[in-house]
């Protein structure tokens, strides 16, 4: 069943300056206008607020969230109650694909980071839209398979790495994707903490002890600067 929305609106009725959310979504670029107008026509909006969750293990499967503005993480609890991030996801992203697959109850749970609103539509629409427009299934297949990976990546980075080999291989992924030494973190050194499987404080003490090794630079809570990448590679290569 489809959520009841904050604004209790369509994505149509919430334009700005003329442009709708589904028009700011690389999801939907290869889409004609009119196929766009028939998901605005599907979709309505719902806010939430800073750690409101979106969904959580068991709930229904039916639906496909877009994020327009905000940011979610989702994750899983340890029997413990510890969380493990598995993604932190932000505008323009989607979550709740599984909705397009299977009909099965939700493993993990959403939880919005920060003020944040997302498009909801049903499964069974988005279904239905990909039958007759496939290039949008090709994109969403994509998207999935990349979403997947990277999650398969955490995980195996925790089984076979220590700590301080967990932190040298993000902070080099994240070089890497960003083309460049001197980054921002995306998100707080406590997401961070959790992504990787350790605590906060054990991220600072490891950072802080690679600034003073001179391998890294660190200026404020989240801006990093690389400045010995082969040592950094090192750390991460060792047996």
């Amino acid at each position: 069943m489809l959520l009841e929305t904050g604004c209790k609106c369509s994505c149509d009725s919430c334009k700005r300056n003329g442009v709708s959310c589904v028009d700011q979504i690389t999801l939907f670029d290869s889409l004609t206008f009119e196929q766009k107008r028939l998901i605005l026509s599907k979709s309505v909006h719902k806010t939430f607020d800073k750690g409101e969750l979106i969904f959580s293990p068991g709930d229904p499967g039916d639906n496909l969230y877009i994020i327009n503005l905000g940011e979610v993480k989702i994750y899983k609890l340890s029997s413990q109650g510890r969380q493990q991030i598995l993604h932190v996801l932000g505008p323009g992203s989607f979550l709740g694909e599984h909705a397009l697959f299977d009909s099965q109850p939700i493993l993990n749970t959403a939880e919005a980071m920060k003020r944040t609103n997302l498009c909801i539509l049903k499964g069974q629409d988005i279904k239905e839209l990909i039958l007759s427009h496939p290039e949008m299934g090709l994109k969403i297949l994509e998207q999935y398979a990349k979403k997947n990976v990277q999650i398969l990546d955490i995980v195996e980075s925790i089984g076979l790495y220590d700590v301080e080999q967990r932190i040298a291989k993000y902070l080099l992924d994240l070089s890497t994707e960003f083309s460049m030494k001197a980054f921002k973190l995306p998100f707080s050194k406590g997401t961070l903490a959790s992504i990787i499987g350790t605590s906060q404080e054990t991220l600072s003490r490891k950072l802080s002890a690679l600034q003073d090794e001179g391998i890294l630079s660190l200026q404020g809570q989240r801006n990093i600067n690389i400045l010995d990448q082969e040592r950094l590679k090192a750390i991460l290569d060792r047996e």
